[in-house]
């Protein structure tokens, strides 16, 4: 098509030149939107029954129940259970001292470092 026929098409039709050359749109913003509907509905969790499984334990929940055992748990443990970089493990460790939990650490006998929680007084 030359470019005297598009502007002749364009002023027939009312719309500017570009609008005038390309093809309606409405079949894809159909889609679109559909798409779009079928993304939100997948997004929103479906009502669970009482019987469902509980939620998962947080990975504090997780180090504070390693660290209630009588032998502590070493920096190797938590990060297993957690996943965490060791600064990460140490920073957690700090934070609860923060929170007023006492933290007692004892070597064993090969020298790895357990942490443990102190029994309430």
């Amino acid at each position: 098509m030359t470019a005297s026929r598009k502007v002749a098409t364009a002023k027939a039709s009312g719309r500017p030149p570009h609008k005038a050359a390309e093809k309606s749109s409405t079949r894809r913003k159909i889609r679109k939107q559909a798409e779009v509907r079928v993304a939100r509905t997948k997004r929103i969790a479906p009502e669970q029954s009482p019987s469902a499984a509980p939620a998962r334990q947080s990975k504090k929940a997780a180090v504070i129940a390693l660290l209630e055992r009588p032998d502590g748990a070493a920096i190797d443990d938590l990060i297993g259970v957690t996943g965490w970089p060791v600064h990460s493990v140490r920073a957690a460790l700090t934070g609860l001292r923060k929170a007023g939990k006492d933290l007692v650490r004892a070597k064993d006998a090969t020298g790895v470092t357990h942490y443990r929680l102190a029994a309430p007084a």
